[in-house]
């Protein structure tokens, strides 16, 4: 019988993959992220519960205090003490330094070793700015001398493209922290910077687009057998095409099925692969991908060599034909997939409606309603509507059709029974790319406006129907209730021309 090991140490899977724990953050600690407020800073980001403000020398005296530490532990003898990385995080050179052997390997498996391919002038100024990363995840900042709200902290300095994490061994923060600091400076670029995966073929073109928050299937859908993968979690949406920010993969192994998701079981079970807080056989190795002792949030990363069919990272993919919001529906009020347009594109990815996933984020342990803005919204620190107006203008040029794809639950059992099976996500996903569901009968849907087809192939009707009821109501009041507080938060509120054609009809009338 598989256990969860109590110790820290890592090990070997019996499959030659490093298995580690990651201690007691086995999850984003999202209260603990926290960004400097200066001059460059102050009407930039989207203050609040996301983005918590530092004072600027507070944020100063760690990272100095930290360097200091760096500093003294490779000023003499051998660096066995740090263990550095460098490469790059999209367009931008990456210099990255921990105090965890393991932690360095994640950054090489996560991070790029060439800059993204952008094209000659924007990279030409991104040249010019380098990032920084002290990671030491198992020192406490009162240990630092620092006295701070919490012991632990991931601070992001964009003014000085400088992040700080202390006291926390999760190695997702390193990651997040990045491409955060990169969705704080490409929109400058006039880059949009995505929480999505995208594949396409193998000559660049029939680009998709998936966007999605941790736990409604990203990784899991893009990771298709007859289509290149770009990347699956951290993408740039240049005015010249798709490139990928990060070179490897994050996946979540929770319940992993050879048979459903062979592509991400072989990737995670080889050498080179870093799996965390799984459950294994202590004498044999052998991983228990159901064992969540732990963490419903056990996570697997690998290089996306590890793949068998990758998009050339040195390269741009196509600007996307297919754009589609993955949501996983906890309460049965979505359909399984419809097509927006144009202002309903713009609203629910403002909206970024979803289900947190148990094991995520720390003291989530069931799905939960949520509203993300950007399908992605503690990554993104800019105000929503600089992220919306650069999708709606890009997404306007590359004439790309926009779908919404329901991967949670349908019904009455919504939250509670099981969810919608893969190969039916994987079914409608398939008819989206390949223009199938373009020419099917379509119904309006009475409330939300968008179309629902009706049929789509090799697709059975029971996952087709319009759910009704009180569930579809309440939901569309939560997402006009949402877009009131956003249009209260941001400069100038939310266009009305997006109220107004966008929206839930209820929310449409009352604009």
């Amino acid at each position: 019988m598989s256990r969860s090991d109590d110790t820290h140490a890592p090990r070997l899977s019996d499959r030659g993959a490093l298995i580690v724990s990651t201690g007691a953050f086995t999850g984003r600690a999202a209260r603990k992220k926290f960004i400097a407020r200066n001059s460059a800073t102050e009407r930039r980001i989207a203050w609040g519960a996301v983005n918590q403000p530092v004072p600027d020398a507070e944020a100063r005296r760690i990272w100095d205090a930290l360097e200091a530490k760096f500093r003294a532990a490779t000023g003499s003898g051998p660096r066995a003490g740090v263990h550095p990385y460098r490469g790059f995080v999209g367009p931008y050179a990456l210099s990255f330094k921990t105090c965890s052997a393991w932690h360095a390997a994640f950054a090489r498996n996560m991070f790029r070793a060439t800059p993204a391919p952008l094209g000659p002038r924007l990279l030409e100024r991104t040249r010019r700015v380098s990032l920084q990363i002290l990671h030491d995840p198992d020192t406490r900042l009162s240990e630092l001398g620092v006295s701070f709200p919490t012991e632990a902290a991931i601070i992001l300095d964009p003014a000085r493209c400088r992040i700080a994490i202390v006291g926390t061994g999760y190695a997702g923060e390193i990651k997040k922290a990045a491409f955060s600091l990169c969705n704080i400076l490409l929109p400058d670029l006039g880059i949009l910077p995505m929480h999505a995966a995208a594949n396409c073929f193998a000559d660049g073109r029939g680009t998709s687009v998936l966007f999605g928050l941790s736990g409604t299937g990203k990784t899991t859908l893009s990771a298709d057998p007859d289509r290149y993968l770009i990347g699956d979690d951290e993408l740039a949406w240049s005015p010249t095409g798709i490139s990928n920010l990060e070179g490897g993969c994050y996946a979540k192994l929770i319940d992993l099925d050879p048979e459903k998701e062979p592509l991400i079981y072989r990737a995670v079970n080889r050498p080179g692969a870093i799996l965390e807080n799984v459950g294994f056989e202590p004498g044999t190795g052998r991983v228990d991908f159901s064992d969540r002792s732990r963490t419903e949030n056990t996570r697997g990363s690998y290089p996306l060599s590890s793949l068998e069919k990758t998009f050339d990272p040195d390269r741009e993919a196509d600007e996307p034909s297919t754009i589609v919001f993955l949501t996983a529906d906890a309460f049965g009020a979505l359909p399984a997939v419809a097509r927006l347009d144009e202002f309903q594109a713009q609203y629910h990815f403002i909206s970024g409606y979803t289900a947190k996933v148990a094991g995520t984020e720390l003291g989530v342990s069931r799905p939960e309603a949520t509203f993300s803005a950007c399908f992605g919204a503690p990554f993104m620190p800019l105000h929503v509507t600089v992220y919306a107006r650069l999708l709606a203008s890009l997404a306007r040029r590359s004439g790309a059709s926009v779908w919404l794809l329901n991967t949670g639950w349908l019904g009455e059992d919504a939250g509670h029974g099981p969810r919608i099976p893969i190969p039916v996500s994987r079914g409608l996903l398939a008819a989206i790319q390949s223009g199938a569901l373009d020419s099917v009968p379509m119904r309006i849907h009475p409330i939300f406006g968008f179309e629902i087809p009706l049929e789509c192939p090799g697709v059975p009707a029971e996952f087709l129907r319009i759910p009704e009821g009180q569930a579809v109501a309440e939901l569309a009041r939560r997402f006009a209730a949402n877009i009131d507080r956003i249009s209260t938060e941001v400069p100038g509120g939310v266009p009305r021309d997006i109220l107004e054609k966008g929206g839930p009809l209820p929310a449409r009338r009352a604009a």
